[in-house]
């Protein structure tokens, strides 16, 4: 068997990708270096969310090719299908394999293509609902939850689920999306689960005289216990609720503070505004960070002290084994996603959703018991170390690719 045989060609398809910021965005990114690495020839082709990205880029021996339509925020990634199919027919003798990251949309040129031309195409759902349709019932929008074309939304789903059950693979990055295929017709012997993964060299543990050096270059309060939130500040995260449990916690508490690490980015689902309102009509801006969007997540996870992650809904958390990784005490909020990284009362602790009475105990647990919470903090980066190297999740895929080629 030649070396080519063994490691197909992978033109990876996701509508949004790097130099966007995302959890998803993220973990392409690092696999397609990893892969590269490992000697695994590997292209992308993505969409060009604005003008001022350039059509095509060399980053570091990896091309990406981006395709219109530029703008059109919301509905872009449908307007992106025929471009895709025909990029994807035009360039077939560059590509061996297909893996489609986010296949709401995506997935039906890919498997257009892919049936056409005989290539293997595994698709991969980046966050629950994307196969059953629940990213449209279970919206946070109530513009799409609630809208009139529900019998005409039932039916593209139909069909568009009977043409991707054709791909040989289905990839989940959680049990709760291996479930959700099952629940949906596909065979199990199409699923296979391979985890999210990070860099664990680089989100890595800081000592204290690290620790105390990083906040005077973030600008943060060096002798106050310090809370972080890494991620979007979007509705669905539970952070109008962590602002609420912030306030009682610093009415009884002045050594302590809260960075929120990320922006709303103008979304439509943004709640940006509204924290900061709340933030200075309770007169809290000496006690939250509003730190923005920021490319160094890393050092103001190494500069804390600890991680709260109040989301009401993710698939599998790129921001809590970033945090974890980095030997943080973890609150988390209790769902499926966060349930495989985070064993309560081992290497973090799950408080339920949006119960605001169980995340202010949880902080005040944290507060009062410091050796507790580190001994939580060493134990998830040790899981994180075991399970969650991006290292470990590129060989994984290779396996299944190899597998299927």
């Amino acid at each position: 068997m030649t070396e080519k045989r063994k490691n197909p060609r992978i033109c990876l398809l996701t509508d949004s990708f790097h130099p966007v910021i995302g959890g998803g965005e993220t973990h392409a990114l690092l696999l397609c270096r990893e892969w590269l690495k490992l000697g695994v020839p590997v292209s992308v082709l993505t969409r060009r969310i604005t003008r001022e990205l350039p059509r095509e880029e060399n980053l570091d021996g990896l091309t990406i090719r981006r395709l219109p339509p530029s703008g059109f925020r919301r509905f872009g990634k449908y307007l992106m299908t025929l471009p895709t199919y025909l990029e994807l027919i035009q360039r077939r003798n560059e590509y061996d394999l297909i893996y489609v990251c986010c296949f709401r949309v995506a997935g039906i040129p890919a498997m257009l293509a892919s049936l056409r031309l005989g290539k293997t195409c595994i698709l991969r759902a980046e966050s629950r609902g994307e196969f059953s349709g629940d990213f449209i019932w279970n919206s946070p929008d109530p513009a799409i939850r609630e809208s009139g074309f529900k019998p005409l939304i039932k039916m593209y789903l139909h069909y568009r689920n009977r043409l991707l059950m054709k791909a040989p693979a289905f990839v989940s990055i959680s049990q709760d999306i291996n479930d959700e295929y099952s629940r949906g017709g596909i065979p199990d012997s199409k699923i296979k689960l391979i985890y999210n993964g990070i860099d664990t060299s680089h989100f890595a543990p800081a000592s204290p005289e690290q620790r105390i050096h990083l906040r005077g270059q973030l600008g943060l309060p060096a002798d106050k216990k310090l809370f972080v939130y890494t991620g979007k500040l979007n509705r669905g995260k539970g952070l109008e609720m962590l602002l609420r449990a912030w306030k009682t916690i610093t009415e009884e508490r002045k050594d302590c503070h809260l960075a929120l690490v990320g922006g709303g980015g103008g979304q439509f689902l943004s709640c940006e505004n509204e924290l900061r309102d709340f933030t200075e009509k309770n007169g809290m801006q000496d006690r939250i960070t509003f730190a923005g969007f920021q490319t160094n997540v890393h050092r103001y996870l190494q500069a804390a002290d600890f991680f709260v992650f109040p989301s009401e809904n993710e698939a599998l958390s790129i921001a809590l084994l970033e945090a974890l990784s980095c030997e943080l005490p973890c609150l988390a909020s209790d769902i499926s996603g966060n349930r495989d990284i985070v064993t309560n009362g081992q290497n973090g602790i799950l408080l339920p959703v949006n119960d605001e009475a169980a995340w202010i105990n949880g902080i005040r647990d944290f507060l009062k018991n410091p050796a507790t919470a580190a001994s939580l903090g060493q134990k998830g980066r040790a899981r994180v170390m075991d399970r969650f190297s991006i290292a470990r999740v590129a060989q994984e895929h290779l396996e299944l690719f190899r597998s299927l080629t």
